[in-house]
């Protein structure tokens, strides 16, 4: 079952709560709050600044959320805002206590996001390619990966299971880490886990706050899936393209020129993405393998690694 429009904004007002809980909202936080926020109707003179500066009445949102799945899945957002930077301070917990008593989020719903969320500093999905030191042929290579990991991408960002759905949002970030991975082997440099999560932070993707907002956006009917499939796609495609460079170039580009190039990459995401809407389509009928894939993972039948493992391998 979807989440309302209404209670969509509750979530992101909760998220908003969270992000300023341990005093100041990140950058990160800010730039996925925005993201969102801008996607959607806010009530009359509310603009997204003032949204974001406001003194959040944590108990009168939570009594908007009425459906349990809602709950449950903000819940989830919740845990995924507080820990978007590794840590959870003793304000951050406070909140999500109130949120899983006030709500009485079941404790296999709190386990399950709390065992994701400490599986993702673990899991690391292999990349074994070989260099191409033929120009041509490693381009060609890379542009045909690039393209699959996004429609793969596209899929996931819009796959809006209940209670599960966070899970996908996670193995978008293990595959584009894995992309990164195998870019930079193509060209021959040797990439780690560590190092490739953070040239994906360093482009403010693979965070918490991201994901968070995320698993929030793609259960609202209507604009919610639609706005993740693009985003996921484009974010993905922007994300192999910038990279490419980067390795080309023998890794000299610093943060800044990284993020300019990823912002004009972005754009040329969204048109493949339009060029690419029978693919994707054709790649959504492997939803139900997904569903089953998702549902092991809650279950317990599947570690968060054996999962994102079976999701990068469905194209």
């Amino acid at each position: 079952m979807a989440i309302t429009d209404s209670e969509a904004v509750a979530g992101l007002r909760i998220l908003v709560a969270i992000a300023q809980a341990d005093g100041t909202i990140q950058d990160e936080e800010r730039a996925a709050l925005t993201a969102a926020l801008e996607g959607i109707t806010l009530p009359e003179k509310t603009t997204v600044d003032s949204l974001l500066a406001e003194k959040v009445n944590v108990e009168k949102e939570m009594a908007a959320v009425k459906a349990p799945q809602a709950r449950v899945d903000i819940y989830e957002s919740a845990y995924g805002m507080a820990y978007a930077d590794g840590k959870c301070t003793k304000d951050e917990q406070k909140l999500l206590d109130q949120l899983k008593k006030g709500w009485e989020i079941p404790e296999k719903n709190a386990g399950f996001v709390a065992r994701l969320f400490a599986e993702t500093k673990d899991t690391v999905l292999p990349s074994n390619i070989q260099p191409i030191t033929d120009a041509a042929k490693r381009s060609k290579e890379i542009t045909e990966d690039v393209l699959k990991y996004s429609l793969l991408s596209a899929v996931l960002g819009a796959f809006p299971i209940p209670g599960v759905a966070i899970a996908t949002d996670l193995a978008i970030v293990a595959v584009q880490v894995k992309m990164v991975r195998d870019i930079g082997q193509y060209h021959g440099h040797k990439v780690d886990r560590e190092s490739a999560k953070s040239l994906l932070y360093g482009l403010g993707l693979g965070t918490g706050a991201r994901i968070a907002v995320n698993n929030i956006v793609k259960l609202v009917p209507g604009w919610g899936s639609a706005f993740a499939a693009v985003t996921s796609f484009a974010a993905t495609f922007a994300v192999g393209k910038v990279m490419d460079k980067y390795f080309a170039e023998g890794k000299k580009a610093d943060s800044a020129a990284l993020k300019n190039d990823f912002k004009a990459a972005q754009k040329e995401g969204k048109a493949a993405y339009v060029e690419n809407k029978g693919n994707i389509e054709a790649l959504a009928g492997q939803r139900d393998k997904l569903e089953q894939l998702s549902n092991d993972l809650k279950d317990g039948k599947l570690s968060l690694e054996a999962y994102e493992k079976a999701v990068s391998e469905l194209t």
